[in-house]
Formats: structure tokens, C-alpha cells, sequence
């Protein structure tokens, strides 16, 4: 019996694209996913028949969920992919700020301190009920529930993850928040998930917890700062304008879906 590579490169005249299965979404969804990393377009027509070697491999994987992720300017492209099936979900936009050094931030009382294992359970409650307005929840076709499972899976992996660093933020006793942080080159350090437990939002933790953060790393020497955010979650787009950063140029995430193409 032939086995299916879980990497699809194809390389045509017509088209690029890259692709493979994502596991660890795998994990939580119980069927298999994959993700477009790379796509290039250079004659929509002619791609059309190219791009069915893609489809075979989608079906011999059994893939029901592909996403991708594309520059907003790849016009060609989002048309390509909305041909085949593929229905725009959302924009995100990346944050980012630099000249930490400078950084004017208050002081504050709130604790920031690596997660030990035992604080693995109310982590993964925060990350399962903070998270409203990313992908997979806003995504009619998919099930939000199968969302919020897939950000608590997110931070237990990220507990032993080489690069990440689960950070929890307290207020005296109080679990209050967690950012998921990575150190990168140049004196930059990259926000990969951040949340506040739904009891606490609202109540003018957002400032205090991100600006607390911003503090961290600019004690630890750090230069920048980016991260990713949907632009469903204004309130979060606020308080990042808000704090001061600015936002690199945007991309469009695209889902397609076994069923509904």
C-alpha cells in the first residue's frame, strides 16, 4: 500500500504551491487539517488544471480543512483560491513596537512568573473560554467548541516547547492572564498568544497586563515586540493602537472546507 508524503510541493509553470498537515490541530479536530504555507500564481486559467494534483492529494490525505494564510496584496491569488473553493474568513494584522529601551511605563504591582506544571489546568480554562473572535470561532462551518479546545491544547504544548515561554500574570493571588512569548533574533521577542480570563476582562486589566509585559522586556534588554491579531477584536486593535504600536502590513486568511466548496 502507498503512503501519502504529509508534504505537497507542486512547482509548474502556472503555479506554485506548498502545503502540509498540521498535527497538532489533527489532534483536537479528529480529522485531518492542512495549511497553504506558499502560493504564486502566475496564470489563473492555466493553474486550474495544475491544481488538481493538489485536490488528490487532499483526498487521498482525507483532508476536510485547509487553511491559508496570504499577503493583502495577493490579488491574484485570493481570486485563485476563491475559485477552488476557498471563503475569506478574516484579516489579521501584526502589531508591532520597537525602541523598547526608551519605553516610558509605569510601575505596577502585577506578577509575571514562567508557568509551573501545576498551573497547567487553569491555564488551559483561560485559553478555552477567552477566545471569540479568531478563525476558528468565526467560521460558520466549523464547530466554535473544537476553537476553544485547540487554544487550551495551545498552551498545554507550549509548556515544553524549546523556544516558547509560558508567562502567567498574577495580581496577588489572582491567575489573571498568560502570554505565550518567544525570544527572537536582534533583541525582538514575538507574542504568539495572549489572553486575560474572561472573569477579569473588563476591568481595566488589559492595560495594566500588556503594558506590565511591555515593561518585562524592555528590563530584559529586549528591542521589539510583535504579534498577530484578528481585526474581529477591535477592542484588542484599540488598546494595541492605544500602547503605541504600529501595524505591518496585513494578510487574509482563507478556509476551505470538504462539502462546502
Amino acid at each position: 500500500m502507498s503512503v501519502v508524503a504529509a508534504n505537497f510541493d507542486l512547482a509548474t509553470p502556472t503555479i506554485n504551491l506548498a502545503a502540509s498537515l498540521v498535527p497538532w490541530d489533527m489532534e483536537v479536530f479528529g480529522f485531518p487539517l492542512a495549511q497553504v504555507y506558499a502560493i504564486k500564481v502566475a496564470d489563473r486559467n492555466g493553474a486550474m488544471k495544475d491544481y488538481r494534483k493538489f485536490q488528490d492529494w487532499l483526498a487521498a490525505q482525507n483532508v476536510r480543512v485547509v487553511a491559508c494564510r496570504l499577503p493583502h496584496n495577493c490579488l491574484q491569488e485570493s481570486i485563485f483560491l476563491e475559485e477552488q473553493g476557498f471563503r475569506f474568513i478574516e484579516m489579521v494584522l501584526h502589531p508591532h513596537l520597537a525602541g523598547l529601551a526608551s519605553l516610558d511605563v509605569a510601575d505596577d504591582n502585577l506578577i509575571i512568573l514562567p508557568a509551573k506544571e501545576d498551573d497547567l489546568p487553569a491555564l488551559q480554562v483561560i485559553a478555552e473560554h477567552a477566545f471569540a473572535h479568531e478563525r476558528y470561532h468565526v467560521d460558520p462551518r466549523l464547530d466554535p467548541r473544537l476553537g476553544n479546545l485547540r487554544y487550551g491544547r495551545w498552551v498545554r504544548n507550549s509548556f515544553n516547547h524549546p523556544c516558547q515561554c509560558l508567562l502567567k500574570i498574577q495580581d496577588g493571588e489572582r491567575l489573571v492572564a498568560f502570554f505565550i512569548v518567544e525570544a527572537k533574533e536582534n533583541k525582538a521577542v514575538y507574542w504568539h498568544l495572549t489572553a486575560i480570563a474572561t472573569e477579569w476582562q473588563g476591568q481595566g486589566y488589559g492595560r495594566r497586563v500588556w503594558q506590565a509585559m511591555l515593561r518585562r522586556h524592555r528590563d530584559e534588554g529586549l528591542d521589539s515586540v510583535t504579534t498577530t491579531i484578528s481585526v474581529h477584536n477591535i477592542s484588542v486593535l484599540n488598546l494595541y493602537a492605544w500602547l503605541g504600536f504600529r501595524f505591518l502590513p496585513p494578510e487574509m486568511t482563507f478556509h476551505w472546507v470538504r462539502g462546502n466548496e
